[in-house]
């Protein structure tokens, strides 16, 4: 008895990852001759070019570019290799740094080599992957299931894998069932006849079964039948899976991993960890010491603003609830007259409320105020992107009031984010705006992406901060 895993041949990876540092040269080969129209390479230039396909082989299957394509577009296959790319041109940039030899390369040579990479790779990849859809179409492979379990899971199992994009089409011969209701010979809703679990011995005994796959969705309360499937299946060679039903166990994401040497399923994951969280880092240090370099002068012109319209300091400091729920000081302008309680959920601020300063009023229908939080940023409080940090008394307020609250706070909180870009800012006086900035935030944790960061980013430079909650 098989029990099947789905995990990606090493060897493929391997080759993929040489393909990608071959063309990785190819691209910056190719962006010598733009840049000087010719081809002959200085060995300082072919140096740079071998290290960065040397690099790509490294990281990029640490950042996840060789994930399999099957079910998902192809230009989020394609956005797995951006990570791997950043990272590339983060490290070059770094040793170019600590060797004082930026000046001596074309900066416009190093756009063009990752335009040309980016290109290239995405060309190859949306091409092979559309021959592959072209030429197993009409081919696809026919895998007899015989599925043991009943109730709506296995019916939502049957639903998702006929409306699955794979290389499979899973042909579901036969659902077993133990319970004494279910009577053989009746069809259950999703047309799959029943089967006793006295039919399913008298197939799966066969030297040649009807089924190419078992697959177990029984719940949790019928382990006495589980062991006696489990058992019966020993002496067959049919593939078997085991589908878990976690619906009841949702946090943010399910994700198979190993501790200790034991199989665990992480109930809470998010993509924003490992080599993940380590670029999401660098970019945002990056582009925080860029915005601060950039927005200086507006930076010294808000405070002079500030200092002029009333008394007290330029900035104000609240506790916040940060990633892993620890306490962070959020620095933002002081928007407040200086001798009025701190704003918490017991008297957040609203329209026209007479606490804001005139210059504050300003600052906070444009958003002006939260510039500040870029050094948080840099401090590694904060992040550019991800769910607004809430005042720690506003917390308390919703934490049991609504289900999963606290994983917004799983990843380190945002300047921006995926609720701010679509309305969900400003006063939260009802349980229903709280409950729907949640949801958007555990979007943005469990389908993160550089994609979706940089998305998140244009959309708010474009349409700004402001907005009709802005107050």
């Amino acid at each position: 008895m098989t029990f099947s895993t789905n995990n990606t041949s090493s060897s493929t990876s391997s080759f993929a990852a040489l393909a990608d540092g071959l063309l990785i040269a190819l691209a910056g080969w190719l962006a010598y001759f733009t840049r000087w129209s010719k081809w002959d390479m200085p060995l300082d230039y072919l140096s740079v070019v071998i290290l960065g396909a040397g690099l790509v082989l490294i990281l990029l299957p640490v950042t996840g570019a060789y994930r399999s394509w099957r079910g998902r577009l192809h230009w989020r296959h394609t956005g797995n290799l951006i990570p791997g790319l950043m990272a590339v041109a983060v490290i070059l940039m770094f040793i170019g740094t600590l060797t004082k030899s930026t000046s001596e390369f074309s900066r416009l040579w190093m756009g063009y080599w990752l335009i040309y990479s980016i290109i290239i790779l995405f060309s190859l990849r949306w091409c092979a992957a559309n021959l592959s859809s072209f030429f197993s179409r009409g081919n696809l492979v026919n895998v007899r299931v015989l599925l043991v379990g009943e109730g709506d899971f296995v019916g939502s199992i049957i639903d998702k894998a006929r409306a699955a994009q794979d290389i499979q089409q899973w042909e579901f011969i036969g659902q077993v069932s133990y319970n004494s209701l279910t009577a053989p010979g009746d069809n259950i809703d999703y047309g799959v006849p029943a089967m006793s679990p006295e039919e399913m011995e008298v197939l799966v005994s066969q030297p040649q079964p009807a089924a190419d796959e078992v697959w177990i969705a029984m719940d949790n309360q019928t382990s006495k039948q589980q062991r006696e499937v489990i058992d019966l299946l020993q002496s067959s060679c049919l593939t078997v899976r085991y589908i878990p039903d976690l619906s009841m166990l949702a946090l943010i994401n399910h994700v198979p991993s190993e501790v200790a040497g034991m199989v665990v399923i992480d109930l809470n994951a998010s993509p924003l960890t490992g080599p993940n969280a380590l670029i999401k880092a660098v970019l945002d240090k990056l582009f925080a010491l860029t915005a601060l370099a950039i927005l200086a002068p507006v930076l010294a012109l808000i405070a002079l603003l500030i200092k002029r319209d009333s008394r007290g300091p330029v900035l104000f400091r609240q506790p916040r609830h940060g990633g892993d729920g620890k306490i962070i000081r959020v620095l933002k302008f002081r928007t407040m007259h200086d001798d009025v309680p701190a704003p918490d959920h017991a008297n957040q601020a609203q329209r026209d409320d007479p606490r804001i300063t005139r210059i504050g009023a300003f600052l906070r229908r444009t958003s002006l105020d939260e510039l500040p939080q870029f050094v948080n940023v840099l401090k590694g409080d904060m992040s550019v992107v991800g769910p607004r940090p809430h005042p720690v008394a506003l917390n308390k307020a919703f934490i049991r009031r609504i289900d999963a609250y606290m994983q917004r706070h799983r990843v380190k909180p945002g300047i921006t984010g995926w609720a701010q870009i679509h309305g969900l800012r400003g006063e939260t006086e009802t349980l229903e705006k709280m409950q729907q900035r949640v949801k958007y935030d555990l979007y943005y944790i469990e389908h993160w992406s550089i994609w979706l960061d940089i998305k998140i980013i244009a959309r708010t430079v474009i349409g700004g901060w402001g907005g009709k909650n802005a107050y």
